[in-house]
This record gives C-alpha cells, sequence and structure tokens, in this order.
C-alpha cells in the first residue's frame, strides 16, 4: 500500500503540511475530541496495516490526515509509536488531497456548516500542540541522550562503543558506520582509511564507500542527507552483496566550523519517510556529535602536548614513569605478570653523523611505527629518551615478552631507509633487554634489570635480545 506520507513529502504543496506522530492512545483521544465536537467518525480499514484519513468541513477539504506508522516508517521509531498525522488549512494541499483519496476514507465531517469555525478551533489547538510537543520531546531525548556520553576523556575503543550505542539506542539502524578525517586524533595508531562499523547484516560486511563528490557536497551543504532510495544513489558503494538489501537511510556530515571531522551513515533494510521534525532532530544531533567530537579532539590533543612525544608520537618519559608504577601496583595487588621491554637502536650516532638529523628523525618515526604496529593496543609504548624506547607488557611474563622483543627486533631489521638524495640506506637493527616483575621488587629494579639486560647485548654484538639475568654484568 503506497503512503500518503510520501504523496506529501513529494507533493509541491508538502510546505503546506504540518506532521507529527503519536501512540494509539494519543490517536484515539484525537478521534474522541472530534465526536466530542459533533463529527461523526466512521472507520475504514485497507489491508492488514489499515490506513485512516480524517476529514473536517466537508467531504471535500481535507484538514487532518492520519496513517498507520507501519506504512511510513520514522528513524525514531518507538515501539508506541502507531500513527502518522498530517494537518493543513491550505486550500490547494486540501484539494491535491482531495484528489488523491476516495469516498471510502474514513472521514469526520461537520453536520453543520454554521458550527464549523467554533468546533475547528479547539480540534486545531490540540492538533498545533501534539505537533509542537512531538517534537520537542523528540529533541529534548536527542539532548538526554547526548549528555550521557560527554566525557572529554573518552579515546579509542571505549569512545566508539559509546558512540555507536547512543545512535543504536536513538535509532536502531541495521547498519552503522563512522568515518573520521583523521582516526589517529581519536585512537592513536588508526590509519586514515580506518572506519567503525557495526551491521545486523553480515559478519564479513564490507565498508560503505562514498565517492569524493558527495563528500564535498555534504561537507559544504553542512546538513543531513536523507538518501530515500538507496538503488538510486551512484555516489554511495558497496564491496559486498550484502548491501543490496538496504534500501534508504542518513548521511550526517560532523564539522567544525569549516573544517571537516567525518561522516556518520546510517541505513536500514526498509523504506524510511522522515518527517520534517525527525529531519530536525537529525540535525540537532549532527551538530551535537559534531561539538562533542571538536571537544574530545581538542582535549586529547591537549594531554598528548603533555603525554605524547611529537616526533615518534609514542608516549613520553615521564609518562612512561607515571604508567609504569600504576601497571606495576595493578600487577602487584592482582598477583597477575607485566614485563617491561628496553629498545636501543644500534650505532643511532654513527647514522646521524653520516646521513644527518633529518634521516635521524625518520629512522625515529619510522621504528616507533614499527614497534607500535608489533604489539597490542593495551601494551604501553613509550619513548625512554634519544634512541631507546620502553614498552609495557600487562600479563605477559618474560618467555611471551622475549617473543614480542624477538618479533620487534626482526621487523625492525626488515626495514629499509632512503637518504634525502635517493640514496638507499639500507637497514638498522635495535638490541632488547627484557625482564619482567617476578624479581623486580620495586619499578625501578624493573628498569635497571631491562637495562642492564640491553646494554650486555650491546657489548656482545647488538642487534638481539637478552632475558635479564645476575650475569649481565659480565
Amino acid at each position: 500500500m503506497d503512503s500518503i506520507f510520501r504523496r506529501i513529502s513529494q507533493s509541491p504543496n508538502a510546505d503546506a503540511w504540518r506532521q507529527f506522530r503519536c501512540s494509539d492512545g494519543q490517536f484515539r483521544r484525537l478521534l474522541d475530541l472530534a465526536r466530542s465536537l459533533g463529527f461523526p467518525v466512521s472507520k475504514t480499514e485497507k489491508g492488514s496495516q489499515g490506513t485512516a484519513f480524517v476529514t473536517v468541513r466537508d467531504p471535500d477539504h481535507v484538514l487532518c490526515v492520519a496513517e498507520s506508522a507501519s506504512l511510513s516508517y520514522s528513524p525514531f521509531q518507538p515501539s508506541q509509536t502507531r500513527f502518522s498525522i498530517a494537518f493543513t488549512e491550505d486550500s490547494d494541499a486540501m484539494e491535491e488531497f482531495r484528489m488523491w483519496t476516495d469516498a471510502a476514507s474514513q472521514t469526520i465531517r461537520a453536520d453543520n456548516s454554521e458550527r464549523e469555525d467554533a468546533v475547528l478551533s479547539p480540534l486545531m489547538d490540540v492538533l498545533q500542540d501534539a505537533e509542537k510537543m512531538t517534537w520537542l520531546d523528540l529533541e529534548c531525548n536527542v539532548l538526554r541522550t547526548m549528555q550521557t556520553v560527554n566525557q572529554l576523556d573518552l579515546e579509542g575503543e571505549p569512545l566508539f562503543l559509546t558512540l555507536s550505542r547512543t545512535i543504536r539506542d536513538l535509532l536502531s539502524p541495521v547498519l552503522y558506520e563512522l568515518e573520521l578525517e583523521n582516526p589517529a586524533d581519536f585512537w592513536p595508531g588508526r590509519a586514515r582509511d580506518w572506519t567503525w562499523m557495526e551491521s545486523a547484516l553480515d559478519k564479513d560486511w564490507s565498508t560503505l564507500t562514498l565517492t569524493p563528490r558527495l563528500k564535498r557536497l555534504l561537507f559544504r551543504r553542512e546538513r543531513v542527507l536523507f538518501v530515500e532510495e538507496m538503488k538510486s544513489a551512484p555516489d554511495i558503494q558497496f564491496t559486498s552483496t550484502a548491501g543490496k538489501s538496504l534500501q534508504s537511510g542518513f548521511l550526517l556530515p560532523l564539522t567544525c566550523g569549516t573544517s571537516p571531522l567525518g561522516i556518520i551513515k546510517i541505513f536500514y533494510g526498509r523504506t524510511l519517510y522522515p518527517l520534517a521534525g525527525e529531519v530536525e532532530a537529525l540535525e540537532l544531533l549532527r551538530r551535537e556529535l559534531s561539538i562533542l567530537l571538536d571537544h574530545i579532539r581538542t582535549h586529547l590533543r591537549m594531554q598528548r602536548m603533555a603525554t605524547v612525544d611529537g616526533l615518534t608520537n609514542l608516549f613520553n618519559h615521564r609518562f612512561f614513569q607515571d604508567q609504569l608504577r600504576t601497571e606495576y601496583q595493578r600487577a602487584l595487588r592482582y598477583n597477575k605478570s607485566m614485563t617491561l621491554l628496553m629498545i636501543d637502536i644500534d650505532d643511532f650516532k654513527g647514522y646521524n653523523d653520516k646521513y644527518g638529523h633529518l634521516a635521524g628523525d625518520r629512522v625515529l618515526a619510522e621504528t616507533a611505527r614499527t614497534i607500535r604496529n608489533s604489539v597490542r593496543d593495551i601494551d604501553f609504548v613509550a619513548r625512554y629518551g634519544g634512541d631507546e624506547f620502553a614498552l609495557i607488557l600487562p600479563e605477559v611474563e618474560a618467555d611471551g615478552g622475549m617473543i614480542v622483543a624477538e618479533k620487534i627486533r626482526k621487523a625492525v631489521e626488515a626495514q629499509r631507509f632512503i637518504s634525502e638524495d635517493g640514496e638507499t640506506i639500507g637497514s638498522i637493527s635495535v638490541s632488547c633487554g627484557v625482564t619482567d616483575n617476578r624479581s623486580a621488587a620495586s619499578p625501578d629494579i624493573l628498569i635497571e634489570r631491562a637495562d642492564k639486560a640491553l646494554y650486555w647485548v650491546k657489548r656482545h654484538g647488538r642487534n638481539l635480545v637478552r632475558l635479564a639475568s645476575d650475569n649481565d654484568q659480565d
């Protein structure tokens, strides 16, 4: 059955209609009011879903039309919503509606035309109040939900889990994807093409890709874009056949001033007919999320300035010391293991002297990236100082730490570097000392033992890993 609300949305007189959604109880109260004002009501059901058109003044002039919400799905679809309501006093809109409908429609008619103005006023007041309250409640719900995620210290997985839960609670989409301009601003180490995605369709769901042209349009308009039919959207591409089951959805561009932050993609396996108030609620959500992400990004940048090394994008020495004490106490309290790795680039001074400090900086940055990519997200990686790095591996014993250290050593050795002049420099190597907390009475002793193992390697050939022992002074 075709939705009257779809016809209204596509009509040249669409702006003349005012619309809202209501529960079954609210709709019944509306009909009871019409009856109390002298309008006889006769019900006409069309199919299993049913639809009702309510007409006042006379059979040819429509004031209010009600339709089952199952015919005009909303992105905000609370379980109690049963009807979509539209009303107008515009004669052109009424005439157009009369052409769409037939005499079998449910009608409410005035028995006495002399009473029309008197009885229409209370009904119009109720409709207008219901419309205002519907959209006010919806906007308040959006704002209340946003208050629960207004935490500036969120980053990484907790941040993205919180955002996805917020979207699910408000909108229940089949597909949700957050594509950021620079994911590393919110989750250090994420690549630029990384996105956060959740789907109810397929575990092997592929990314939903937007063309550059559509992205530019979204960021230029800075408004929610409703995609009514996916099959008619050539600028949205799928890399999975599962995408064919999606029918409509929304794109929410997130911006800070004129700078893009990212795009939220929300799609459904059914056709939506959002009302104007619902689009405005989505626009409110878009603005609130933009503000939140901008504040989080600024907070994290300020925090990182105090805790992160600018060259390598790893944590700095001071923050490493704080984290080592915290992790050591946690392991002690819960009787857990932890391992410390101290890594040093071999003959880095000679490399700097031969190729220059810019080349040395590139080696530091690339080595830091290689180390970070070789360990888990929960592992803590820091630039300890100069060409030395430190790693804390929670709940890992020394044998496991040796495996990680050897993995890092091989990965660094496999790197190849090119000088500013295009000359192939070749590879570098690292030495590594490993220890765990089993025989360390304090965090300082952990560092001392790992350092001794490291410098034992330096004295015995470099490009090796060594587990700390009492013989490391030899």
